[in-house]
């Protein structure tokens, strides 16, 4: 398969650009490094970090309401900030507007070969991208859809690189035979909907909203992750990624993040059920039973109850796909993730 690694060039302008979507140059990333940190020696005290806000249309809209109902929160001061969704927050990580933020694997080692240093720590997502037609659709498989329109998250996030690589182990080449329409979620939404397109690659929990309204899901990244690996492990999407010296410098911090987030993601477990009674933070109306009801079935299982080697053996093997399969130069020397336990 001929490579689809878009950095074959030196470091430039145009590869820090197609890392994150935003002009960052080496000299502009020292400043983002900066920050106070929260461990005695650095003269810090105070566990603060930018974080991402709720996000109505995304999967990781329920944490915040969550971790402030049941008081996870502790000792953590978080100032969050709000976004777009998909491809918008790794921009902002990138460019030092918020701490924290959603990172895959593959995100990952793209900003590490432009310059950008960044580590997941935490556990995030489990992949929740979903290929969906129209409920009158002639269509049945990703397959029959070679050559046709399709709706997809912006190219920089996390769903849209997990769809190339589950593509790829199923000897696809995403974007040389599909006719990807790339944007925000919501975007993708409404050309779907105007029926502007022939099918949609999207997250949830949009994709329970249109299940729900009638249109067919042809598959998940999961299950196509699968059948192209032989692998039964499920397919992490991110997990909460920040600068490698962010991390180091704030490790309190962080270690406090990443038990917010488990603690969060048990709470989910233990009462699913929460989901559809957050309706509201997911931008679902309350008029829209259908999905409401769906939502503990569909949601529950995304997030993940660990972050241990299993985790990090899912990121490694997805990293070496996509070395293989041209999405990245090669599996980068210097581990994209870490543990803090």
């Amino acid at each position: 398969m001929p490579s689809m690694h878009p950095f074959s060039q030196p470091l430039s302008r145009r590869r820090l650009l197609r890392a994150g979507g935003l002009g960052l140059t080496a000299a502009a990333l020292g400043p983002l490094l900066t920050a106070c940190g929260d461990d005695p020696a650095t003269g810090g005290g105070r566990l603060s970090a930018k974080v991402e806000d709720t996000q109505a249309g995304t999967a990781g809209a329920v944490i915040r309401p969550i971790s402030e109902k049941e008081k996870l929160l502790g000792g953590l001061n978080l100032s969050y900030v709000a976004g777009t969704g998909p491809g918008d927050v790794q921009n902002k990580l990138l460019s030092g507007a918020l701490d924290v933020a959603s990172m895959g694997p593959i995100g990952a080692a793209v900003a590490l070969e432009a310059g950008a240093d960044v580590v997941i720590f935490s556990a995030s997502l489990a992949n929740h991208v979903r290929w969906l037609v129209p409920e009158n659709s002639p269509y049945r498989t990703i397959e029959d859809l070679r050559g046709k329109k399709v709706a997809t998250p912006p190219k920089n996030s996390d769903a849209y690189r997990s769809t190339q690589l589950s593509a790829a182990v199923n000897g696809i080449d995403f974007e040389a035979e599909y006719r990807a329409h790339p944007g925000a979620v919501l975007a993708g939404l409404a050309l779907f909907e105007r029926g502007d397109v022939d099918g949609i690659i999207t997250i949830e929990p949009n994709a329970t909203r249109l299940v729900a309204k009638g249109a067919r899901q042809l598959s998940t990244i999961t299950e196509l992750w699968r059948k192209g690996t032989g692998s039964d492990a499920p397919l992490l999407l991110n997990g909460q990624g920040a600068q490698r010296k962010w991390v180091e410098k704030n490790t309190k911090t962080a270690t406090a993040l990443a038990a917010l987030r488990l603690g969060a993601h048990h709470h989910i477990a233990d009462r699913p059920e929460v989901l559809a009674e957050l309706h509201e933070a997911y931008g679902i109306p309350a008029a829209e039973k259908r999905a409401i009801s769906l939502l503990p079935e569909r949601l529950a299982g995304i997030y993940p109850q660990e972050w241990d080697e299993s985790s990090f053996a899912n990121l490694r093997e997805q990293l070496k796909v996509a070395a293989r399969t041209g999405l990245i130069t090669s599996v980068p020397d210097q581990a994209v993730y870490r543990s803090l336990g």
